[in-house]
This record gives structure tokens, C-alpha cells and sequence, in this order.
């Protein structure tokens, strides 16, 4: 026990609690209007933020061998719940994503990030070597679609795109051939570049020669050339399928200042609070976007944007290198460790984390679309700031036994 507590990062461990803390702050500074508490919303912060603290200490004490025995067990335990939010879960603005638990809301999507992340790290960890690769990318890729449909049906799709990017990220890191991370690639590919016919017949040309070039094969490159055709001319088809609301964000990306006062207004209403905070901000409890209920949902999603708001590019900068800390050592964690569960399970964490930063702190300036996808640590929310301490205890853990083989 000595060993692995001198073992453990402290670097990280610190990184790891100043987030958290700085996700209080902020969450206090949205409650706070006209020298009252006008809302609840930072109590109930507070007592996730003790009970994730203890769970975080918790699991950093487990033995990782146990969440590798288990690990089936907890992806299963995650569909079900998936299925489960489906069936008898709460609808909120029309959407089904949470379970209610009496006083409690849980949100099965945020823990199924985990169970994923478990199981496609034992899965891909676990798969001989010397087999056949297309096994080892097509069961992990079963793995993760079907949290992702689920997740789709709720509806959820900021959630919902970051499994794939999981899996993506999870199968470059456990060794899977250039020419299966291309393949699975294409769809996203085809969908962005299908805008523009030039572009799109560029991106078509590179890919396939890649694949043939990574592969030398032509099935691959065939199969390439058939998943983007068929989805650049789906195209029409996915655009339809989307809800109204997810139509009016991409179309909002595209053109903020077509209805400022309808569907851009959050963006817009962002890019000013961060903007109006300068170099050092308008000090703590001074931002009028935030103060005066401006900026919308200014405790969740656009947290990010109330602190910057407050604090200006120098705290914006301090919260940006408090995550590339953790981001850091987890990747130092991932390329020392001697088991290969324990690689995966930290290179599939630090891919999770950086996916969600980059997906809000980009929607905030309006480089993305709105996605609703919360700031790790720092949006209020009980489910993915458990969550996200559950995970950090599972990255300190490997912190203690990476000599483990």
C-alpha cells in the first residue's frame, strides 16, 4: 500500500481536484444574483462533488484487476440501463434521458461511458495477437453501437457522437490495422465533405488510395469506396432524420447571424460573455451575460463562457492547462503501463476527456455546433460529475500498479 501511494501522480491528483474545484466556483457564481443564492443548483453540486471525492478514492484503491474480471458485467449493466431510461425513464423537453432516483435524476449515458470504456478495453486488450485483426475491430465496433443507438433513440446525439470517437480512439491505440481506422472513418468524412462536390470528390479519391496504399487489397479499398458513396447520397436522407431542433443548431453554425434572437441567441450571447472578459475578466460575481440571466444555460452548458466571462483569457487559460495536465500524465500513464488492459483504460479516458473539452469549449466561440455536451468537472450535473470521478479514480489507479503486468 506504501508502494502504490508513493507511486500514485500527484500531479494529477492535483490537476484532478483543482478542476473540481473550480467547477464549484463557477457554479456558485451562476447561483449567485443580486447578493442572494437565487438557485439551488450549487448545494446539490456540492454533495455530488464530496460522494464523487470518496468514490474517486475508492476505486483508486481497487485493484484494476477486479474491473478487468467484471468488466462484461458493467458493459451489460450499461445497455440495460440504456434500455431502461427508454422504457420507464423521465421526458424532458422532449427528450427520454433520465432515471429518477426519489429526489435524484441519473443519467444512464454518462455511466454508460464508462461501462463502454471497460469493456472495448478488455475486449481489445484480451484479443490474441497473432488472430485475424477484422475480429478484434468488428466485435469492438458491436460494442459501441450499441450504446450509441440506444443513445440515439433517447434523442442525445452530442452524447451519443462520442462513442464512436471512443472506439476510434481505442482501436488506434490497441494496434488495429491504418486501413480499419480509415474505414471507419468514412462516414464522417463522407458527411462533412459532401457539401461541396469538389471537396467531396477530393476526399473520395485520397481515401480510397489510402486504404488500397495501408492494405493492398482491394476489397478494403472497396469497401471504403462504398461506405462513402453511400453515405455522401444519404446525405438528403440523415438531414431529414434529424429533429427540427438539430437542424436549426447546424444551420445556426453555419449562418449565427440568420436569428439572433431565436436559435443563435445562446451562441451569440457566449462569444460575448467571453469576449466582454478581456485579459483578466470582470472579477468574481462581476459578469452582467451571466449575472443578469443573459447567457442561457450558464451553469451547464455554457459554464465555460460564465467563467471566462469572470476571469477573463488568463482563467480561461488556467482551466485549458489544468486539463492538458491531466490529458498529459494520462498519456504518459497509457504508453508506461505493462498491462494492456490498464494502457487501454487510460488512453480511452484521456480520449473521452479530450473529445468533451473540445466539443464544449469549441461550441462555446462558436467553432462547432451546439451540442449539449457537458464541460467535464466543471457543468453542473451530478451524473457526469460522478461520473468523471469515477474515472479519475479509475486513472489514478493505474497511477499506483502501471508496473503491473
Amino acid at each position: 500500500m506504501q508502494r502504490m501511494l508513493w507511486g500514485i501522480e500527484l500531479r494529477l491528483l492535483a490537476a484532478l481536484l483543482a478542476l473540481v474545484f473550480i467547477g464549484l466556483v463557477a457554479n456558485y457564481s451562476t447561483s449567485y444574483v443580486e447578493g442572494d443564492l437565487e438557485h439551488w443548483h450549487i448545494y446539490r453540486q456540492l454533495i455530488w462533488a464530496a460522494a464523487g471525492v470518496v468514490l474517486m478514492a475508492i476505486v483508486a484503491a481497487t485493484q484494476p484487476r477486479y474491473f478487468q474480471f467484471f468488466a462484461y458485467v458493467f458493459y451489460g449493466l450499461g445497455v440495460l440501463a440504456l434500455l431502461a431510461v427508454l422504457v420507464i425513464g423521465q421526458t424532458q423537453m422532449g427528450a427520454k434521458r433520465w432515471l429518477s432516483l426519489g429526489a435524484f435524476q441519473l443519467q444512464p449515458s454518462e455511466f454508460a461511458k464508462i461501462s463502454t470504456l471497460l469493456g472495448l478495453a478488455r475486449w481489445i486488450g484480451d484479443y490474441p495477437r497473432d488472430a485475424n485483426p477484422t475480429g478484434l475491430t468488428l466485435g469492438a465496433l458491436v460494442m459501441a453501437l450499441i450504446p450509441t443507438a440506444l443513445i440515439l433513440i433517447e434523442p442525445d446525439l452530442g452524447t451519443a457522437l462520442v462513442y464512436p470517437i471512443l472506439l476510434f480512439c481505442m482501436l488506434a491505440w490497441g494496434g488495429a490495422p491504418f486501413w480499419h481506422l480509415l474505414i471507419l472513418a468514412a462516414p464522417v468524412i463522407a458527411v462533412v465533405t459532401s457539401w461541396h462536390l469538389i471537396v467531396y470528390a477530393t476526399a473520395f479519391v485520397v481515401l480510397v488510395a489510402a486504404v488500397f496504399l495501408s492494405s493492398r487489397r482491394w476489397l478494403p479499398m472497396a469497401l471504403a469506396a462504398g461506405i462513402f458513396l453511400s453515405i455522401g447520397t444519404a446525405r438528403p436522407v440523415l438531414w431529414n432524420k434529424l429533429h427540427p431542433y438539430q437542424q436549426k443548431r447546424l444551420l445556426t453554425f453555419l449562418d449565427p447571424e440568420a436569428d439572433p434572437l431565436g436559435s443563435a441567441y445562446q451562441i451569440i450571447q457566449s462569444k460575448i460573455a467571453v469576449g466582454s472578459g478581456g485579459l483578466t475578466g470582470k472579477g468574481f460575481l462581476g459578469g452582467t451575460q451571466t449575472q443578469l440571466k443573459f447567457l442561457p444555460e450558464g451553469h451547464t452548458d455554457f459554464i465555460f463562457s460564465a467563467w471566462g466571462e469572470q476571469f477573463g483569457f488568463a482563467g480561461t487559460i488556467i482551466v485549458v492547462g489544468l486539463f492538458f495536465i491531466v490529458f498529459y500524465r494520462g498519456i504518459r500513464l497509457a504508453a508506461r503501463s505493462h498491462n494492456p488492459f490498464h494502457s487501454l483504460v487510460a488512453a480511452g479516458i484521456v480520449s473521452l476527456l479530450t473529445v468533451q473539452v473540445l466539443l464544449n469549449l469549441f461550441m462555446t466561440v462558436g467553432l462547432l455546433p451546439v451540442t449539449g455536451v457537458p464541460l467535464p468537472f466543471i457543468s453542473y450535473g451530478g451524473s457526469s460529475l460522478i461520473c468523471w470521478l469515477v474515472m479519475s479514480g479509475l486513472l489514478l489507479g493505474v497511477s499506483m500498479r502501471w508496473r503491473d503486468y
